[in-house]
């Protein structure tokens, strides 16, 4: 009884050999799932902590939709002008928040999260001003950095260690 389907096993297993042979391979084409969103002849020069942002180049930016100067009578455009402030934003996780609030020229602001349900809020108000802050696996934490005007660079790591622990690196 035994020989008998290990026959038969034996006998299915060849006709499905037999039949994968006499079958030739169909060519399969598609068209591949990524969008391209940035045309490949356009390159980025911004690097992460380099002090000052990059000036864009007049071969990109949109001329009937850019302004050069300040337009009185704008309730946008204030008094005094400001600008060239940049803030950057990593969030890695679930539920995490960042606020960047600059307030004057030429400030700088890198804030990073890894976890979940963390938060960070960066007020920056003056001229010149540098932070970066990094919070690790700070799950429910809320990280503010005020920096008045003339204040000294913030570099700051904050992470909850395994063990329950918590590492403020400056």
């Amino acid at each position: 009884m035994k020989r008998i389907n290990h026959s038969r096993l034996a006998q299915g297993v060849g006709i499905a050999l037999a039949t994968l042979a006499c079958q030739t391979a169909a060519e399969c084409r598609a068209e591949t799932a990524y969008v391209v969103q940035i045309p490949v002849n356009v390159t980025t020069t911004l690097t992460f902590n380099s002090g000052t942002p990059p000036l864009q180049t007049e071969q990109y930016r949109n001329t009937s939709n850019h302004v050069a100067g300040v337009i009185p009578g704008l309730p946008e455009t204030g008094g005094t002008r400001h600008g060239n402030n940049l803030a950057q934003t990593l969030e890695i996780g679930m539920r995490n928040s960042v606020y960047h609030l600059q307030s004057g020229a030429g400030n700088i602001s890198t804030a990073g999260i890894i976890g979940n349900y963390g938060k960070i809020n960066v007020l920056q108000a003056g001229n010149n001003l540098r932070s970066n802050v990094v919070l690790l696996n700070g799950a429910g934490m809320n990280v503010s950095v005020l920096q008045p005007a003339g204040s000294a660079p913030i570099n700051v790591l904050i992470a909850r260690l395994p063990g329950g622990g918590l590492l403020i690196k400056r």
